[in-house]
């Protein structure tokens, strides 16, 4: 009873500390619209890396990742292997160039960036951008929602329902008290005491399972202990080919390109491209060891999502335990906060604000926006209530892959492409959520390919195609 006591103890303080940096956040960030949404783009390195990496990384990195290292062994690298391949991408090729045309653009957020950089004046690509937003991210919503349900439960704290619920009104607070700072501090937070646990645990598992070479020869017991799980032939490369395929995800994320574009200058942005492709190596390789050796130690879990908060509350002391609590917390808010942020925005500044060109004082704005927020939370609490999903299949077969082929192709065209256009970008969204939506529901990707490698590939070849055939940007 009293190591039950500590581990709420520890939970609460921490859910504390949340509502507290949301209140700091709404005494500073709170007196004008753009800085409500935006922070001021005023953000340097730790800020831009750390919040855009545990935005990024949701549920599934801390219980989904971990899952897949428990269920799938040691082939469950090659995931860990795609994510960093991701961030590489970002950080190479997207998170200065996008810094520096958002800051000459005057943009404020991804759907400012996309029509100003095709010169879009018929507002089409900005109405399709926040369709595709408010519904794949709601959707995304859910899913953090069920991991809060599932770490809650699984740790015996409480009911799944009860779970969502507490997950769901902490988060709800903090986003509507402070808006996009208090999401941007959160996910600062957050993502250093993920990468703390990640760093940690994995070890501590390991040395626990009796190390790597005993580790690995239990695998193999059960066949669990190659890269390739034994596969052959196109087995193996599709295999690979659908872990690697999670890293064209990243170019496409609005909660996460969000943070380059609201970084302070380009030498804070090329710092932050450094800290968060390591924060990315500690938290991807930790969780799928952590998973790896949990298999070894905790062999009969029903549900191999359940493996870290299993570990937590097997093998470690109850303060200790809560911290991970908070941790694998973290890892959902830090996600559900910013998409919930960048959904109400969509609404408000590219549906109200930017079209109808009406104009409201900061309040009203600022109002309307929290409005917005907590309808939206509500929303993702009822669905996350209904209905218990996957997590890590969930997100990777239909938000992930519809929002990263929907705009990482018009980002990284927008980029590097001096002709696209309107078109091409109109293209590019149309086909990376509609191919996305009907692959995933005639189930390709468990019998083809991971539906986000062909999507993305057919966005950007439309996106070029349509560019030329309608003449060019010059003749939008």
């Amino acid at each position: 009873m009293g190591g039950e006591l500590s581990l709420v103890i520890t939970f609460v303080l921490y859910l504390i500390t949340l509502l507290v940096i949301g209140y700091f956040a709404e005494k500073k960030f709170s007196h004008s619209y753009e800085d409500f949404v935006a922070g001021g783009k005023s953000f340097g390195a730790w800020v831009t890396a750390i919040s855009s990496s545990a935005s990024a990384e949701s549920a599934w990195v801390m219980l989904g990742l971990s899952g897949i290292g428990y269920a799938k062994g040691i082939s469950a690298y090659w995931a860990a292997v795609g994510c960093i391949i991701g961030y590489l991408i970002n950080a190479l090729l997207i998170m200065v160039p996008l810094n520096r045309k958002s800051m000459e653009l005057g943009s404020l957020n991804l759907e400012d960036f996309i029509e100003d950089s095709t010169n879009d004046r018929s507002h089409i690509l900005r109405i399709i951008s926040a369709i595709i937003i408010v519904i794949f991210m709601t959707s995304y919503v859910v899913a953090q929602f069920t991991g809060s349900g599932k770490t809650i439960s699984g740790m015996g704290m409480s009911s799944y329902k009860m779970g969502v619920i507490i997950g769901g009104i902490i988060i709800g607070l903090y986003v509507v008290m402070g808006g996009y700072a208090s999401v941007s501090w959160t996910d600062l937070l957050q993502g250093l005491l993920m990468a703390l646990v990640m760093l940690t645990l994995p070890i501590f598992a390991v040395i626990k399972a009796g190390g790597p070479s005993h580790i690995i020869h239990e695998l193999s017991k059960i066949g669990l202990s190659s890269f390739t799980r034994n596969a052959q032939g196109a087995v193996i490369w599709g295999f690979i080919i659908m872990n690697l395929g999670i890293a064209l995800g990243y170019p496409g994320m609005p909660h996460v390109v969000m943070r380059y574009i609201t970084a302070r200058d380009e030498k804070e942005v090329k710092r932050a491209a450094i800290i968060s492709v390591i924060w990315g190596i500690v938290v991807f390789f930790g969780s799928c060891t952590l998973g790896i050796a949990g298999r070894v130690l905790l062999p009969n879990l029903k549900d191999a999502e359940h493996v870290l908060p299993a570990f937590t509350k097997s093998f470690l002391h109850p303060v200790i335990a809560g911290i991970v609590l908070a941790a694998i917390t973290a890892a959902i808010m830090s996600t559900a906060d910013s998409q919930l942020m960048y959904a109400a925005t969509a609404l408000i500044h590219d549906f109200y604000k930017k079209i109808t060109k009406k104009t409201l004082d900061t309040r009203e704005l600022v109002s309307i926006t929290r409005l917005i927020i907590a309808g939206l939370t509500l929303l993702a609490m009822i669905f996350a209530l209904s209905n218990i999903r996957q997590i890590y299949s969930y997100v990777l077969n239909f938000a992930w892959s519809a929002m990263g082929a929907s705009f990482g192709p018009i980002i990284l065209l927008a980029l590097y492409y001096k002709d696209f256009n309107r078109w091409g970008a109109l293209a590019s969204l149309i086909t990376g959520s509609v191919f996305t939506v009907v692959w995933s529901m005639l189930g390709l990707s468990e019998r083809i390919i991971y539906v986000l490698v062909p999507a993305f590939f057919l966005s950007f070849l439309l996106g070029i195609l349509f560019s030329i055939v309608t003449g060019g940007k010059e003749h939008v």
